[in-house]
């Protein structure tokens, strides 16, 4: 049946751009909740939400939301909404409200207490992610939005004073969990938060910071902004990539490489990865692309094209590098071997460990516990639970170890087994302790070892692995273990035993978002775990758990300069 190789031409813009939001733990409500008369265009406003952190109700944690309007002079009101009618908050620009210079184009308000439910709350229910949606009145009278979030963190108040951290100087700072960098001069992001994000490609300097005052300890860096910024390039946010910083694994389809220098490495670090604001799902997908995927190019295992660097969609590798298969029916997903001469597509809604493929080049498994792979030509979807197809081509673990020139060395006795990672934050403002503890919480999410919980779409490392791995996200700093973190435990290179997180924390909560008369909205559940959901959720409900694109790109640093970004957005799975 006639579909397309590259996922993001299958879907519109505004569609897009919700499950983008979605897959960063966005939660986003459905359009038709807020609507409006045509589509306002991305390129045409950004917006700023200042502290982009706060405490999940609490009445003291208010804050000033922005928009900027860029290249349009008919915009006479703006308002952001989180669901309806009882959840807006109009900006002004006429100097009241918070706004501080009238008829700049900038539409403020101050003073907002945002609306928070339990459902907001992922990772052992601890952060979330609030994202309102924008809406217009034109000077015409129409009105105009976009389904293109604006996003705040919210964190669990039962974390207050939870996280310290040590002050190094030169707005430089640590957790016991992540790294943060005041950005104050825009050294690591220029313009911010208008910013090209070159961060690991052209741009060191928010590695060389870390290793500034934290020893050369780490595998991989994680770089996130601390809110929400724009690409100069039609104001779209950068999507998450790796990029390859050395290799030293022999026959897994990558050259060898040391570019740590550049980075300020001695040579233990293997990539860094830049995540979007607002969540870790797409972490162990980025991760894999230290390791792959680039092996079997000759086979046909890689996407098709130049540059490809996920497995082949119609391919049965699968995994967290496999591309997902747009069918024409709607269904999505990846080719999955029923072991009967037919396939079913495993539906994107589902959290995928690393294919067997996947930890051979981690060096995880050895080479005959890989079965055979196939790649299918023309699928009949005539029976969606027993797709066949016209043709099959089978690529054993042989035919792929011929074609590279060997198997992977260092083995499986000798390879690596345990992790580190560095979880570094930038932004040109302080930080403020939802901040520490927000992104603190999403450091120490990335170590669980349960299975993936309800609609939060993280494949945890060690799971993903099927417990073959670790990874420690525990800073080498001088901190006492914070007590209560959820989930795991405490690693155990540091002292201390986490407890869990009560489930009824404190007195019952304040009621929500400001609306826009300048009263409160309706009161917010209490902060208690919430059932996953028991059924998936179709692709044009519930935005926040999408999860239809994981997306994700690969860079090798020896040759970023012929590599810009934006091309290479381009391959994002």
């Amino acid at each position: 049946m006639p579909h397309s190789r590259h996922p993001f031409l299958r879907l519109s813009h505004a569609l897009l751009a919700a499950c983008a939001a979605a897959t960063l733990g966005w939660t986003a409500a459905p359009a038709a909740q807020a609507p409006y008369d045509e589509e306002f265009p991305r390129e045409n406003a950004w917006a700023r939400v200042t502290p982009a952190v706060t405490w999940c109700n609490d009445s003291s944690s208010k804050l000033t939301l922005e928009v900027h309007i860029v290249g349009r002079s008919d915009v006479v009101q703006v308002e952001v909404t989180n669901g309806g009618e009882d959840d807006r908050v109009v900006l002004y620009d006429d100097g009241t409200n918070g706004d501080p210079v009238a008829g700049d184009r900038v539409f403020t308000r101050s003073e907002v207490l945002l609306r928070c439910f339990a459902a907001n709350l992922k990772y052992g229910r601890t952060v979330g992610t609030w994202v309102g949606m924008l809406r217009v009145t034109l000077s015409n009278g129409r009105t105009a939005g976009n389904n293109f979030g604006i996003a705040a963190g919210v964190v669990h108040p039962a974390y207050k004073g939870t996280f310290q951290h040590e002050d190094f100087g030169e707005g430089l700072s640590a957790t016991s969990y992540a790294f943060f960098i005041e950005d104050r001069l825009h050294e690591v992001l220029p313009s911010y938060p208008v910013s090209p994000v070159i961060c690991g490609t052209e741009n060191f300097e928010a590695f060389r910071k870390l290793y500034s005052v934290l020893p050369d300890e780490f595998d991989f860096a994680l770089v996130t902004p601390g809110l929400q910024i724009y690409r100069p390039d039609g104001l779209g946010e950068n999507v998450p990539y790796s990029v390859h910083v050395s290799n030293a694994i022999a026959h897994i389809g990558l050259p060898p490489q040391n570019n740590t220098a550049a980075f300020g490495s001695a040579g233990r670090l293997k990539s860094i990865v830049y995540h979007s604001f607002g969540s870790i799902q797409i972490v162990d997908h980025e991760l894999a692309h230290t390791w792959g995927a680039s092996i079997g190019q000759s086979l046909g295992l890689i996407e098709p094209g130049p540059g490809g660097i996920h497995w082949n969609e119609m391919s049965d590798v699968g995994g967290q590098l496999g591309a997902y298969y747009f069918a024409e029916s709607g269904q999505i997903g990846r080719f999955t071997d029923n072991g009967d001469g037919t396939w079913h597509l495993r539906s994107n809604h589902e959290v995928d460990r690393y294919s067997p493929l996947e930890l051979y080049l981690m060096g995880l498994i050895p080479p005959e516990e890989v079965p055979p792979m196939h790649v299918l030509t023309k699928p009949d979807f005539s029976s969606p639970g027993h797709i066949t197809a016209a043709s099959v081509r089978t690529i054993t673990i042989q035919d792929i170890m011929d074609a590279e020139g060997g198997v992977r060395s260092p083995g499986v006795a000798e390879s690596q087994k345990a992790f580190e990672l560095a979880y570094v934050v930038i932004q040109d403002q302080p930080y403020n302790d939802a901040a520490y503890a927000y992104f603190s919480l999403l450091s120490y999410a990335l170590m669980r070892r349960g299975a993936p919980e309800g609609n939060d779409r993280l494949a945890p490392f060690y799971w993903a692995t099927g417990g073959r791995a670790t990874l420690n996200t525990r800073l080498p700093v001088d901190l006492p273990e914070p007590q209560g973190l959820p989930g795991q435990p405490v690693p155990t290179s540091t002292p201390g035993s986490p407890t869990a997180l009560p489930s009824s924390p404190g007195p019952s909560l304040t009621p929500a978002m400001t609306s826009a008369s300048g009263g409160e909205g309706n009161p917010s559940e209490p902060l208690t775990p919430v059932p996953p959901p028991s059924t998936p959720i179709p692709l044009r409900e519930g935005l926040a758990r999408c999860g239809v694109l994981p997306l994700g790109i690969v860079v090798l640093a020896a040759a970023v300069r012929s590599r810009q970004p934006d091309r290479a957005n381009r391959r994002s799975r």
